[in-house]
């Protein structure tokens, strides 16, 4: 440790990023299918995988893919650096790693969407209640990255870890659309404890900050649990609850690029915004020519992430925004608005579940607990 380590400062989306964590993919060559892996990903991935079950628990990714994936995250980081980012790395995966639990057992996924199972809210580090039973112990690769910050002053909290059984899951924001997922649940391996039912599941990219103010996704009572667990830990912050937004992660439906400014996917979005949201200035994303890649010659290969992806962007200030080059619809948009942007090359964005949002984690930004919603 030196004294230049820096505290945690991260409350908004948009202020001068300073710190960032990029994740990284190595040994990324297979998702393993099991219920929380279809579940989560159930719209995306339902339509090809029908009723895969059990006998197919590894769903291969071509080693090409990968190498070509962890190229593009290395043009992310040399962006980054060369906007006078200080970039942070999480430990890497020395191997593929199989994990067990008295429950159920997985195929880990290595820390390449770091959004997802911490968020920073001022200058706490939140490890979130990952769904994904894969990504139980990834926060493990990123503790030596969590201990220089608690070092240098600053708080480090975690939810409660869910221990994903049979019955830690909740499937409401399904039904109440009338959508049959039982077949994500086909071929359940997971044992159950008596008396658990549905746990605290939740990820960091359910959240949206905007200085005193942070949106939350709430779809079920998993999510329900972990916004009376912030509000409680973190009563300093106003939490404001986002109804079913969508199933989990939001950061593909709106994104704050500074305030007064958002970037939408759809006007139908702008109900469930905070009152004190919907009179701010809208940009959405135009449609795009780019086809998606063909993967004929790779064998079975699913999309898990939405195809509106592109649209998780990651703002270096008020004034410089990283969006994916294979974008350039948004890249021509957003310079019309008159925003800077940084294009990087991200090819297989729906092959490994995040954009540009996903793969940072921003640990330290210039901004504070600005009122930004008055």
């Amino acid at each position: 440790m030196t004294q230049a380590d820096p505290i945690a400062n991260s409350f908004d989306e948009w202020t001068q990023l300073l710190e960032v964590v990029v994740g990284r993919a190595e040994h990324y060559t297979e998702h393993h299918v099991d219920t929380s892996w279809r579940l989560f990903f159930f719209d995306n991935v339902a339509p090809i995988l029908g009723n895969t079950g059990p006998s197919q628990p590894l769903l291969q990714i071509p080693e090409q893919l990968v190498d070509e994936l962890n190229e593009d995250i290395a043009g992310l980081v040399d962006t980054l650096t060369g906007c006078g980012v200080n970039v942070l790395r999480p430990a890497a995966p020395g191997k593929a790693v199989d994990i067990r639990t008295p429950q159920w057992d997985a195929r880990a996924t290595p820390p390449l969407n770091v959004r997802d199972q911490t968020i920073i809210l001022g200058n706490t580090i939140v490890e979130t209640a990952p769904h994904v039973r894969a990504r139980v112990f990834e926060n493990d690769l990123l503790k030596p990255i969590f201990y220089r910050y608690y070092a240098a002053g600053s708080n480090w909290l975690s939810m409660p870890r869910p221990a994903l059984t049979r019955d830690s899951l909740d499937d409401a924001y399904f039904r109440r659309r009338g959508v049959d997922v039982s077949r994500a649940a086909e071929g359940e391996a997971a044992l159950g404890i008596d008396g658990l039912g549905l746990e605290m599941i939740f990820d960091g990219a359910q959240c949206m900050r905007l200085g005193c103010d942070v949106l939350v996704n709430v779809a079920n009572v998993n999510h329900e649990l972990a916004l009376r667990w912030l509000r409680e830990n973190i009563p300093q912050l106003r939490f404001h609850r986002l109804d079913g937004i969508a199933d989990n992660h939001i950061d593909s439906v709106i994104v704050p690029l500074r305030p007064g400014l958002l970037l939408l996917r759809s006007p139908e979005y702008l109900p469930f915004l905070p009152e004190a949201m919907r009179s701010w200035d809208v940009i959405y994303p135009p449609p795009t020519d780019e086809p998606e890649p063909d993967y004929s010659g790779f064998g079975f290969v699913v999309p898990i992430a939405s195809r509106y992806i592109d649209i998780n962007v990651l703002s270096v200030n008020e004034d410089t925004v990283v969006v994916n080059s294979h974008y350039p619809e948004l890249v021509d948009l957003l310079e019309k608005r008159g925003f800077t942007v940084a294009p990087v090359r991200h090819r297989h964005r729906r092959l490994f579940g995040g954009g540009f949002h996903c793969f940072t984690l921003d640990t330290v930004r210039a901004g504070g607990c600005e009122d930004y919603m008055t």
